[in-house]
């Protein structure tokens, strides 16, 4: 089962708010939508440094080769040598060097579950204007979950966003998915259509381990899961999200939020990541669990004059998951500390 959803409902009427009209035409064919989704994310992540988007070709080792460093300070090799964790996989990212500080079975390729959630969002900031209404419908509400909604109900492209990924609302992804899925082609399945976005979205990124098959990463069945990618893919994609699109993830620091829908009645979610108030300098975050990805988990941390690393587990367990990001994130911190003495 997916983690659950946190959101309890309140209300406070206020005026309705008028609703956004996309000015993206309509599509009239399926097969040409597919054509103009490269159009749609015509520009490809460059990193600048080249080991962005290149695969590792040394073997896969769970720590970078070390370079020099001051003989007063520990090593890579030595802050990382007794590392202990749950996760199947891991990966620790210095976004300002471009370097690994950590690395285990970082290319595996593993169930993501709800941190599939996070190009879910990425694709509808792409698409969707900031303050276009989208309308919960019966049949976003099937997904698995109770995310507090109710029919009818509307909240702005932001604010319903931020609430998917504080909560991990299944409700929430699948209604964003329709809506973005519309706006590609409207006379295409939605759903289906924006599930191929965020494939090509993916490539051109760089993340050669990562396919979706739903906006939410639930489990399709019991040996199928909703989306599959490693845990360099998973830091690479937060890597292009606080760099380019960081007002889609500014919320997921928080433990707990209200969010407004357009009629001013608002909705309180509680952050699944339970460890955000214990990460110093934390700038974003997102929770995945299912049967088949077990305990999965990602967050970007700024280790001080804007450093941010970026730390991604995969495949620990529900609990493990949070121990493991606090081990590695304590192992980074020390590290960096050590060079700028």
């Amino acid at each position: 089962m997916e983690e659950e959803n946190n959101i309890t409902e309140e209300h406070n009427e206020l005026p309705q708010e008028s609703s956004y009209t996309s000015p993206i035409p309509v599509i009239p064919q399926l097969s040409v939508a597919l054509m103009l989704l490269t159009f749609v994310f015509g520009v490809t992540y460059v990193s600048s440094n080249d080991t962005v988007t290149k695969k590792e070709t040394a073997p896969d080792v769970r720590v970078a080769n070390v370079v020099p460093v001051p003989k007063s300070t520990q090593s890579l090799a030595q802050v990382f040598q007794d590392v202990e964790i749950e996760a199947g996989s891991a990966f620790v990212w210095d976004v300002k060097t471009q370097r690994i500080l950590f690395n285990k079975n970082a290319d595996e390729e593993r169930p993501l579950a709800s941190i599939t959630k996070l190009m879910t969002t990425l694709i509808s900031y792409e698409l969707l204007d900031p303050e276009e209404q989208i309308a919960i419908s019966n049949d976003s509400l099937r997904a698995e979950g109770d995310s507090g909604f109710r029919d009818g109900e509307q909240f702005s492209m932001q604010s319903l966003s931020d609430l998917t990924l504080i909560s991990s609302s299944n409700d929430g992804a699948t209604a964003l998915g329709r809506q973005g899925g519309n706006v590609i082609d409207s006379q295409a399945d939605a759903e289906a259509i924006f599930v191929e976005a965020m494939n090509v979205r993916a490539k051109e990124l760089g993340l050669t381990k990562t396919r979706f098959k739903n906006s939410t990463g639930l489990d399709i069945s019991e040996t199928e899961a909703g989306a599959y990618g490693s845990a360099r893919d998973v830091a690479l994609l937060m890597e292009y999200i606080i760099t380019h699109a960081r007002d889609a993830v500014a919320l997921t620091t928080t433990q707990k939020t209200s969010i407004n829908n357009s009629n001013g009645e608002y909705h309180t979610a509680k952050n699944t990541n339970t460890v955000v108030s214990e990460l110093e300098g934390l700038m974003a975050s997102k929770t995945g669990y299912t049967a088949l990805s077990g305990g999965n988990l990602v967050v970007a941390v700024n280790m001080g004059l804007d450093r941010p690393v970026i730390i991604a587990v995969l495949g620990s367990t529900q609990e493990g998951r949070f121990t493991d990001i606090k081990t590695l994130t304590d192992r980074a911190r020390l590290y960096i500390q050590n060079q700028a003495q």
